[in-house]
């Protein structure tokens, strides 16, 4: 059967080809018809500009020519022998590719745990295609959260208020944390505020480290009894800034930033990818680090177990459930974050709109019913 999808064949190319798969699925092996697709703007926007440079070296994830996507929702067609739990007209969300019809491979003997490429889980009545496909984001966006060590109403600073800033944002929120939103984009302050994010900043970039310090004030609860300690750690326990601050960007200047406004024996969470070279003066950084007793925390999605497992916290499939659950309860915003619904066959028009056009493009749907 003729299958459309979307191929990245080299740096800033982009188009929708024509190929041949399978009319069966394999045993063990669904059939997937697309109906919506959501494209990731950081990574992809990433593998499309060669700013991942592992695009140029043969049998990465990502090498040209590169099958681009990781958010497909879909209605089952055909199931193969032995796939138990799934039936025809199931209606699914995976982690496949922008393509008009998948083969995909539920969780079976043989499957890894973490093999994310045979995850398969049912969309909820009452969810659309196009908003389980935009909560893709927000599957990201849990790991600022779970990773965290977050405490009910503290300050935490999320800088970057693209899809995964947003969701991030909201997640804090519903935590019971006081947020500020970052970016200097004004419709993405707008949105925020859209979904319920009181404090939002980035109007006067050059005054959000200041107006972060000012909003946060010194915090009481880290406070300590002065016996026995230095004059600077009783200066340095008095000072202000967020409790929690997440890098949603992936830069390494917006780090550098968050440091410096990250409360003592506060969190700093690395969220977002850092990709662009960075250069500059890190002692600043590392010595606020040091003489503040900041953590760093990584939160890679990849490295969170795909299936739940005994001693881990939390698990990819299990944060996809919770993400499902908080759309239904309307605790989650998702739908707000489309800014786009696009043809598949637009999508040079929609990979440039989001590198080039920010105030206007913030989340885009490709459509392929």
């Amino acid at each position: 059967m003729e299958v459309k999808r979307v191929l990245v064949p080299t740096k800033d190319e982009v188009f929708l080809e024509t190929i041949e798969v399978p009319d069966e699925p394999a045993p063990s092996a669904v059939l997937i018809k697309t109906a919506a697709t959501f494209i990731s703007a950081g990574t992809e926007l990433a593998n499309y500009t060669a700013l991942s440079s592992t695009v140029w070296e043969p049998g990465n994830w990502n090498s040209y020519p590169w099958d681009s996507g990781y958010s497909n929702v879909g209605h089952i067609v055909a199931v193969g022998e032995g796939v138990e739990g799934f039936e025809v007209g199931d209606h699914v969300f995976c982690y496949g590719r922008h393509a008009s019809y998948l083969h995909v491979r539920p969780f079976a003997p043989g499957a890894g745990e973490n093999d994310v490429d045979h995850l398969l889980v049912k969309v909820p009545d009452g969810i659309d295609s196009a908003t389980a496909a935009a909560a893709r984001m927000a599957v990201v966006a849990m790991n600022g959260l779970v990773q965290s060590s977050v405490r009910l109403n503290d300050w935490v600073a999320v800088f970057g208020l693209g899809c995964v800033g947003n969701f991030c944002a909201q997640f804090f929120q519903l935590a019971g944390a006081r947020v500020i939103g970052i970016d200097p984009v004004a419709t993405r302050r707008d949105l925020a505020r859209r979904v319920g994010i009181e404090t939002v900043l980035g109007d006067q970039p050059d005054r959000v480290s200041d107006q972060i310090l000012e909003l946060t004030g010194a915090d009481p609860r880290i406070e300590v009894d002065s016996v026995g300690l230095s004059k600077v750690v009783r200066s340095i326990t008095r000072g202000p800034g967020a409790r929690v601050t997440v890098d949603a960007v992936g830069h390494s200047g917006v780090i550098d930033q968050a440091a410096q406004v990250t409360a003592p024996w506060g969190q700093l969470v690395i969220l977002g990818s850092p990709r662009a070279a960075y250069e500059g003066d890190f002692t600043p950084m590392t010595e606020r680090i040091h003489t503040a007793h900041i953590e760093i925390c990584g939160a890679l999605e990849w490295l969170t177990p795909t299936l739940p497992v005994p001693g881990a916290r939390y698990s990819i499939v299990e944060n996809i459930h919770t993400i499902h659950d908080l759309i239904k309860r309307g605790l989650l915003n998702v739908d707000a974050l489309i800014s786009h619904r696009m043809n598949p066959a637009d999508i040079k028009q929609a990979y440039e709109g989001l590198l080039n056009d920010k105030e206007a493009y913030h989340g885009v749907m490709l459509d392929w019913s």
